[in-house]
């Protein structure tokens, strides 16, 4: 198959038959020889429903209904495994990602790239989305040593062989954009337009912006456990050089009675500072424990339109 089209699905039940219509609209000029992946991530609403119907009237629209709400990351990672595809598209289902911007990718692949990501040079996102976005990069910039785009997200088109690669990852933590930066191969990006959502609001709030963020930090990079022991190196040196400096002020008659504030102060800091560093561990071994549990990445419940999963990836 020529090109494959991957949507994960999330109260996207009244998106799903404009999305469709305009993948259509948009692909049919460059190929017949495609097809529309629809990854229902247990939405709470009637999206399965709606995927059953939209599969009925067209078998070049595939259903993926996943046991349970994996999170985008994973039911990208469903789609991706079941797509037949030589390019793989990526696309939400919330029309902030417009279909129309799939064939300018589409050929910027047929030129050589086995990644094509659209970079939105005008966002339709709120304040705290944007800051939130740019706080993220700028920090996983620094901590994972790479130098990412924050204009750049899920949205574009890949080739055959880097999704083999990704599928092949057995890793359970994952974030998709993160995790395919990092596996190199010839990249470009296409410059588009970023649109309002359709319909509803984000289902990305601040815990789960949060929730995200860190765990594409650690899931990437251990930066984190290197300036966690930096900084208690720091904090040693600072101790033993008080130390130095209160034996020679016994000597000299400089001691002076310390202060209840200050020495309450000291206390806390260091505590705070201990603990702080603890989590920062616990969370990495929370990261090894999820994965040496060997669960898997998705759960299936149900297929539509589609025969047999592609041994390949």
């Amino acid at each position: 198959m020529e090109l494959s089209i991957v949507s994960p699905v999330y109260r996207g039940e009244k998106m799903l038959d404009e999305l469709v219509g305009r993948i259509h609209s948009a692909i049919h000029p460059l190929t017949d020889d495609y097809e529309i992946i629809l990854v229902n991530d247990s939405s709470p609403d009637n999206s399965w429903e709606k995927i059953e119907e939209l599969c009925a009237r067209d078998k070049r629209v595939k259903g993926i209904n996943l046991s349970r709400n994996f999170g985008q990351p994973y039911a990208i990672t469903a789609g991706l495994s079941y797509a037949k595809g030589a390019y793989i598209a990526v696309i939400d289902c919330d029309l902030q990602n417009k279909p129309e911007d799939l064939p300018a990718m589409y050929r910027k692949a047929l030129e050589g790239y086995d990644v094509v990501s659209a970079r939105r040079v005008v966002r339709d996102d709120t304040f705290l989305k944007r800051m939130s976005s740019t706080v993220f990069h700028q920090v996983y910039d620094f901590l994972s040593g790479f130098e990412t785009d924050k204009a750049v997200a899920e949205f574009g088109i890949y080739s055959r062989k880097i999704v083999s690669v990704y599928c092949s990852i057995p890793e359970y933590s994952r974030s998709f954009v993160e995790l395919i930066h990092t596996l190199g191969f010839k990249k470009s990006t296409v410059d588009v337009y970023h649109d309002h959502r359709l319909e509803g609001e984000s289902s990305y709030n601040l815990r789960r912006l949060l929730t995200l963020s860190y765990n594409s930090i650690i899931s990437n990079s251990n930066r984190p456990l290197h300036l966690a022991v930096g900084l208690g190196l720091v904090m040693s040196m600072l101790s033993f050089l008080m130390a130095i400096y209160n034996i020679i002020a016994k000597f000299y008659g400089l001691n002076e009675v310390v202060g209840y504030t200050s020495t309450i102060f000291s206390i806390w800091f260091v505590g705070g500072l201990l603990l702080f560093m603890m989590g920062v561990m616990g969370l990495y071994i929370g990261k090894i424990f999820d994965q040496v549990k060997g669960r898997p990445v998705f759960i299936v419940r149900d297929t539509l339109n589609i025969e047999e999963k592609d041994d390949t990836i």
